[in-house]
């Protein structure tokens, strides 16, 4: 036995045993109470299965792989087992993918032209007879037609409303609860004109996705329906989540008299002014979906945005922080996120990118398997259409693997992904520009774009204003001669005022190479610590500037209150020896001997310049 569809008789019986019979047909084996199991052991269907409560479905090896438990390789091991003489492969190979539904689409007699197949992880193809009794994975020169036709011509002959919904998990959503629904293979935006004849004076109701494709295809259908439909309508459902549809909403507690009812009120659809911009007319302002946010208050979920400084003030690590948090759903700077997909296109080299990853996991808890992915390389944005293409190909790659949504892009530096521009000419900015907004569109999130400042940072990004002027939000980031990093918030749209996001850099010690010397990068440290941007600031050396930060940590984490004598009252300590240890810690020297120089000279600086205390064993900030 080597075609699946011969072995699923003997399958069924051995894993489900007799079926009942009251409900089976000579080619069809129906199981349970009620016959909801369908078990195709004949016909155009053979060895497909079908739970028609559960809404699941799919072949012989979804079949095992359902009863047993595990994936199609424990399937095709059980099949060794109880028939020796078993042999072949699956239809789809187990070490990617998973059936878990199968959709038929049948002629108005009936008859199957084609499948639409769920896999998982998600993604849909569609296969049709092979004459048999398997299956060609591809539907050229096949009939297409909207989704149970027949159940469709009977609910329009017979009066009944017909809901029109973007896919076949919604449409056997509403068809469980009574309600007569199609759909076209594909989604949204492949509705066919071929469909427009099943609907001769139908009363259609069109139920979008809440995203902007599932707007578009509503109109779409609406308009093509138009010259033949008695009456359509368009609703969007109430209190949907961004990409919700209809199987959301019921299972949030819609149900079917809410859905009648919010049918009965909606007015009939009318063609909408064709203009290649978007508009609201006044009245429908409310309908719109409502503001969401990626991070709260700054960050709005699909815009653009840009974080610029000099170079070496800490842009990227912020931006990876950020980035980061949104993979794990974590509040960044004490502000809510959404938790999401991120995709990081650094131009800058990999390796250094990779090392702050294997430092955050190390430093926050970073979680495997979280939805992150680095692309260490630059990316053309500017010289033609290729860069750009390609990007969006990979991203959309990464994108079906991810555990959730695309929520970010970012586009590390600009200055990596303009080619052959001029960051100085505000027309070669807008290219790029209109390039990051066109993957705004096509993946539905929000792209980032990591820029430099000039030498005179009063001017703001360098070269041309045009980027600062196309995004949402903007953070300047400055680092003081304390070592404390600020992320100024340049422009932000729809939100309030938001203070500076204040950090510190946190060095991780990640292992030694192969002298013996640590390997250390760092992470971002958010501190309520002062700038100390004041007017007779003295400037400090790095060693310097390394040796303060380490001693407001050392006294933040194990500081003690004055011991009294000559020490004031007022103020923390923590051992000297201490604080020599998180200087060490944060790299104030490469070698032993050098580490033990450096925060000498630091220490004798700093008192020197009376920002620091020191009395045997205590230290402390003045």
């Amino acid at each position: 036995m080597s075609d699946f569809p011969d072995l699923m008789e003997a399958v069924a019986r051995r894993l489900l045993g007799e079926p009942n019979r009251a409900h089976s047909k000579h080619d069809e084996w129906r199981y349970g109470s009620n016959g909801s199991l369908s078990v195709r052991i004949g016909g155009p269907h053979k060895g497909t299965w079908r739970d028609h409560e559960a809404g699941e479905g799919g072949g012989v090896l979804d079949l095992i792989a359902r009863v047993n438990g595990g994936g199609h390789h424990d399937a095709i091991t059980w099949l060794k087992q109880e028939f020796p003489d078993f042999a072949g492969q699956p239809e789809i190979s187990p070490n990617k993918t998973r059936t878990v539904a199968t959709y038929p689409y049948l002629d108005e007699a009936g008859e199957l032209l084609f499948e639409v197949v769920r896999l998982e992880p998600k993604s849909f193809r569609q296969r049709r007879p092979d004459g048999a009794g398997g299956y060609v994975y591809n539907v050229k020169d096949v009939r297409q037609v909207p989704y149970h036709l027949p159940e469709l011509i009977e609910a329009i002959g017979s009066g009944h409303t017909v809901y029109i919904v973007e896919g076949e998990k919604d449409v056997d959503r509403l068809r469980a609860l009574n309600i007569p629904a199609t759909c076209n293979a594909g989604g949204a935006g492949k509705w066919r004109l071929d469909y427009v004849e099943h609907f001769l004076g139908a009363d259609v109701v069109i139920l979008p996705d809440n995203d902007e494709a599932g707007r578009e295809h509503a109109e779409k259908v609406a308009r093509a329906l138009a010259p033949v439909a008695a009456r359509i309508r368009v609703l969007a459902l109430p209190e949907l989540p961004r990409k919700g549809d209809v199987s959301d909403w019921l299972a949030a507690g819609g149900t079917v008299e809410r859905l009648h009812q919010l049918a009965d009120a909606t007015a009939n659809w009318r063609p909408a002014a064709v203009t290649r911009l978007p508009a609201v007319w006044w009245g429908e302002e409310d309908k719109q979906p409502p503001l969401a946010w990626l991070v709260k208050g700054l960050l709005v979920e699909g815009g653009l945005s840009t974080v610029y400084g000099p170079p070496g003030t800490s842009k990227s690590f912020l931006v990876l922080d950020l980035a980061l948090h949104i993979a794990h759903g974590r509040d960044w700077f004490g502000r809510r996120v959404a938790e999401g997909g991120v995709v990081y296109v650094s131009g800058e080299g990999g390796s250094g990118m990779r090392m702050r990853m294997k430092a955050w996991r190390q430093e926050k808890g970073g979680e495997p398997g979280k939805p992150f992915v680095l692309i260490p390389s630059s990316v053309n944005l500017f010289d033609d259409e290729e860069g750009v293409e390609t990007l969006i190909a990979d991203v959309k790659e990464h994108r079906a693997a991810m555990t959730a949504p695309l929520q970010l892009v970012v586009l590390d530096t600009l200055s990596r992904m303009i080619g052959s521009g001029d960051e100085d000419k505000a027309r070669d900015i807008n290219v790029v520009v209109n390039k990051a907004e066109r993957m705004q569109r096509e993946l539905g999130c929000h792209v980032l774009v990591v820029h430099h400042s000039g030498k005179d940072r009063d001017r703001g990004a360098r070269g041309s204003n045009a980027l600062l002027g196309a995004v949402d939000a903007a953070i300047e980031i400055t680092r003081h001669e304390t070592g404390v990093c600020e992320g100024k918030i340049a422009k932000v749209k729809d939100g309030g005022e938001i203070s500076p996001l204040k950090y510190e850099l946190l060095q991780s010690v990640l292992g030694t190479d192969e002298d013996g010397d640590d390997v250390t990068s760092c992470v971002v440290m958010p501190t309520d610590a002062s700038t100390g941007e004041t007017r007779g600031t003295p400037r400090l050396s790095d060693q310097a500037r390394i040796a303060l930060d380490a001693l407001r940590q050392a006294i933040a984490e194990e500081g003690e209150p004055s011991p009294g004598g000559q020490i004031p009252n007022s103020v923390r300590v923590v051992d000297v020896d201490r604080w020599r240890d998180y200087a060490y810690r944060r790299g104030i020297g490469d070698t032993p001997e050098a580490k033990k120089k450096a925060f000498q000279r630091a220490r004798e600086n700093l008192s020197s310049k009376q920002i620091i205390a020191i009395r045997e064993p205590w230290a402390w900030i003045i």
